[in-house]
């Protein structure tokens, strides 16, 4: 995530209440508007925001925009949304009151501070959840910062991750603890309830190379190949969205219309995970025939996500290309049709602003829906520059299902 500006409507974020507890978990129940405990949900959303880091302050805007949203949640439905910013981390449901007031129901599922960006976290939360409140349908937003299938800075592999929790309840990105791709999708296939929409509201994620990692844990992967503003969505109008429609457009759309008329922008796509592997499987021929190792490209007039690759902080990033813009460039006509028909069955929606403000390259980055297709990949190259990301696409399971092997990398 990046920044922009956005409303701060606080008065209702009594969910930052400290409490003590003695218990694993703790907490209190308002009644009689909660749903009770052993009842089954038509649908339950679980946001959960990994702030511990630069992006703290963002998470208390978009709590607020979500209490406004919460009286459109429909009753046979349920909102949980878990917090670890710069206090101790807050599991909280909330629901709307017979009076149309907003309650909500705090909870402290560990006894000390904890890592939230680990997948030992994040399970305890959703198995705390799912054990007193089953559903027929379970949604999940990961909140934080995000790089994609990029290897973070801690020189443990595989560390492809999402989120940052720098340990000292600060405004650091220090990284101590990364949810790894891999880690995250054995999590969430050993769950119960399938997860239906996987949605990251977090910079990069829609890499081919992280939902192809993803492909058995989500039926649906919503995210953004480029990077996205601080404070993400506008979950005011976003959470109606999820409640209100089954499938990604819907939620994509309001995202991004939510930066209509300003400076920054998105751009988001879908990915319906059961075709990933036949993606990987018509792409296997084409990356043989066009990307092999003795190929010169240098790749460097195709749409990237993040141009030239770029620096910031601790972290070199690759260029994110544009995978349809790739194959559009090299492929034939009749092959590119052949290989569109199964990205298309794959990336099923894009939507997008005109343009967003990259800060890592500071400058404006425009789109172009008639080239690009809303989920970037990773082309190795041989020069120095890439050499270390060359290697550290090798453990990626993408590199051998899409043919990169075979062709020599």
């Amino acid at each position: 995530m990046l920044a922009r500006v956005g409303s701060f409507i606080f008065s209702l974020l009594v969910l930052f209440t400290q409490a003590s507890c003695s218990d694993a978990v703790s907490g209190h129940v308002v009644k009689p508007d909660a749903p009770e405990k052993g009842d089954t949900a038509r649908r339950t959303l679980l946001v959960y925001m990994m702030a511990e880091n630069s992006l703290s302050d963002y998470a208390a805007m978009d709590v607020a925009e979500i209490v406004e949203a919460v009286p459109e949640i429909p009753e046979d439905c349920r909102l949980f949304v878990y917090v670890d910013d710069r206090s101790f981390p807050v599991l909280t449901q909330y629901f709307g009151m017979t009076d149309g007031s907003v309650g909500n129901s705090n909870y402290h599922p560990f006894d000390s501070d904890v890592c939230s960006s680990d997948t030992t976290a994040l399970g305890k939360v959703i198995d705390f959840i799912l054990a007193d409140y089953p559903t027929e349908n379970l949604d999940i937003v990961m909140w934080s910062h995000a790089d994609g299938w990029l290897r973070s800075p801690l020189n443990v592999a595989p560390q492809r991750s999402v989120g940052i929790d720098n340990g000292n309840n600060s405004y650091s990105n220090t990284i101590t603890e990364t949810i790894e791709i891999e880690e995250l999708a054995a999590l969430l296939k050993r769950l119960p309830t399938k997860v239906g929409r996987l949605m990251f509201d977090a910079c990069f994620m829609q890499c081919v190379e992280s939902s192809y990692a993803l492909r058995d844990a989500a039926e649906w992967i919503i995210a953004s190949p480029a990077e996205i503003p601080g404070d993400g969505a506008d979950y005011a109008s976003l959470l109606p969205a999820f409640f209100a429609s089954d499938g990604p457009e819907e939620i994509i759309d309001v995202y991004v219309k939510a930066y209509e008329g300003e400076p920054a922008g998105a751009v988001l796509s879908a990915v319906d995970t059961k075709e990933m592997q036949n993606l990987a499987d018509i792409t296997y021929a084409y990356v043989i025939k066009y990307f092999n190792i003795e190929k010169k490209r240098a790749y460097a007039d195709v749409f990237s996500y993040l141009p030239g690759g770029k620096y910031t902080g601790s972290v070199t990033y690759p260029s994110y290309f544009d995978m349809n813009a790739v194959m559009r460039k090299y492929l034939t006509a009749d092959e590119y049709a052949h290989w569109r028909e199964a990205y298309d069955k794959a990336v099923v929606y894009v939507d997008s602003s005109p343009r967003w403000y990259s800060a890592i390259c500071g400058s404006v980055i425009g789109y172009d829906m008639s080239v690009c297709g809303g989920m970037s990949l990773y082309m190795p190259q041989n020069n120095v520059r890439n050499e270390k990301f060359n290697s550290d696409f090798k453990t990626t399971e993408w590199y051998s299902a899409a043919g990169w092997q075979a062709a020599g990398w």
